[in-house]
């Protein structure tokens, strides 16, 4: 037996010890559902759960390095990728109130020879609304020996210098690491220091992030960890990150969880900058975007949030300002497309006092075209409403939003979501005809009729 599966054997065993009635100390809680998550290989990493200046679970679950035979602990050091943008946002606001710059001055006032630029503002690059392609559309796997080592500059802008607008600055909205890669460049331009230096004199030094930096490659083997772009009961494989060179300013930072906190504590505090700046960033511009960061509500509790995700590592980091709950999460296994909210929504319900599930580890069986297409249909219930679809053989939940989510089954009439902690259960009539759903989620069930059409 590999080391990594006796690893998870000992996770089962001591979950299954602890499946007992739940402590009322939420910090077991929280120590649970975590557990859970990592027996269900959902999270390897650390976490750090606060509210009200009280750190409630500072703990890590899981390997940092399976061939050296190392568990990963709470001084761990991880990227935490696109979390980065906003510490770069933070400081153009800061230079903005140095008046060493204005979020209305338009590219082309720092960076003359840049296409469009007298058409992008500085504020279109940090809130996504630059219409510039995004660079790193171009950057897949089979990149990865050219990426995961130093490049040149003008390799970088070489992808997207030249690419048409996709809409005019302003009109749109698409997640853009371009907009980032430029910002940098002008923090250079107007402060006459690097982009890195920015960062450490406006922001980790006052704050005392002392275990935080940008060449996550570059650190010594022993001091990091190491990521697995999989990781799970078939299968692990290591997964080297991308320079620092190529991520820049829109997502080449390296901290722990402890300095993360001190970060949301200087959120928490507004901290930096002035009121007004930080009144600026905390209101969204396009989307539910504001500078910097996202701004939204998970059950009508508002938070300010930014997470990041790259083969092999994946971040997130949330704040409630009204509640004052902190909760980050570094996790050092994961692909494209994956992402921590599954998690961070479990442990919110945990800190709020709602209901949650544990993850449970699930096994996928393969149906026939007909299994699946008799589940086909709309359903609904008072405002729910939510369509099934089979597309080459593969059945899709799809939202009233048109958003799709791929169903994997593990019976005839039980699917789950590859990522949620989200449940389907067809139900059949005394005929043995499907004629509603139940929908089980966030510790609740949700049936919903089939409609006629």
């Amino acid at each position: 037996m590999s080391t990594f599966k006796i690893f998870i054997s000992l996770l089962i065993i001591s979950y299954n010890l602890q499946a007992q009635p739940p402590a009322e100390n939420i910090t077991n809680k929280l120590n649970d559902y975590l557990v859970s998550a990592a027996t269900a290989y959902k999270f390897n990493g650390v976490a750090l759960v606060a509210r009200k200046g009280e750190v409630l679970l500072h703990k890590a679950y899981g390997w940092k390095n399976i061939v050296d035979n190392t568990y990963i602990d709470t001084a761990s050091i991880f990227p935490i990728l696109s979390i980065t943008k906003s510490f770069t946002a933070m400081v153009i606001l800061k230079l903005q109130e140095e008046n060493k710059l204005s979020v209305k001055d338009k590219v082309s006032k720092y960076l003359p020879d840049f296409p469009n630029g007298d058409k992008i503002s500085i504020e279109n690059l940090i809130t996504h609304t630059s219409g510039l392609y995004n660079y790193t559309d171009d950057i897949g796997e089979e990149d990865s020996a050219i990426v995961n080592h130093p490049v040149a500059r003008k390799r970088v802008l070489d992808i997207f210098y030249n690419k048409p607008l996709s809409y005019e600055p302003g009109q749109g909205f698409d997640y853009n690491n371009s907009g980032y890669y430029l910002a940098g460049m002008i923090i250079e331009k107007v402060s006459g220091k690097t982009w890195e230096q920015n960062i450490r004199d406006l922001i980790f030094d006052p704050l005392k992030m002392n275990s935080s930096g940008f060449d996550f490659n570059g650190l010594p083997e022993k001091e990091k960890v190491t990521g697995y772009q999989f990781l799970d009961a078939q299968k692990e494989k290591p997964y080297t990150f991308v320079d620092s060179t190529v991520s820049y300013s829109a997502g080449s930072i390296y901290s722990t969880t402890s300095d993360m906190y001190k970060w949301t504590q200087a959120i928490a505090s507004r901290q930096i900058l002035s009121k007004k700046s930080w009144e600026y960033a905390f209101k969204p511009h396009a989307s539910d975007y504001g500078f910097g960061f996202r701004i939204n509500n998970f059950f009508k509790k508002r938070y300010i949030k930014h997470s990041g995700g790259y083969p092999g590592f994946v971040s997130e980091f949330i704040y409630y300002p009204k509640e004052d709950v902190t909760i980050i999460l570094l996790k050092n296994t994961g692909n494209y497309g994956e992402d921590l909210w599954p998690v961070t929504m479990g442990i919110s319900c945990i800190v709020f006092g709602m209901p949650y599930d544990l993850w449970k580890r699930r096994t996928e069986i393969k149906l026939t075209n007909e299994q699946l297409r008799e589940k086909e249909g709309r359903y609904g219930a008072s405002k729910i409403k939510v369509s099934f679809k089979v597309t080459d053989d593969q059945l899709y939940e799809i939202l009233s939003n048109g958003m799709e989510f791929p169903l994997l089954a593990e019976s005839e009439d039980s699917f789950y979501l590859q990522n949620f902690n989200t449940t389907v259960q067809f139900k059949r009539n005394n005929e043995g005809i499907i004629d509603h759903v139940v929908i089980h989620e966030h510790g609740k069930d949700y049936e919903l009729k089939k409609l006629k059409d």
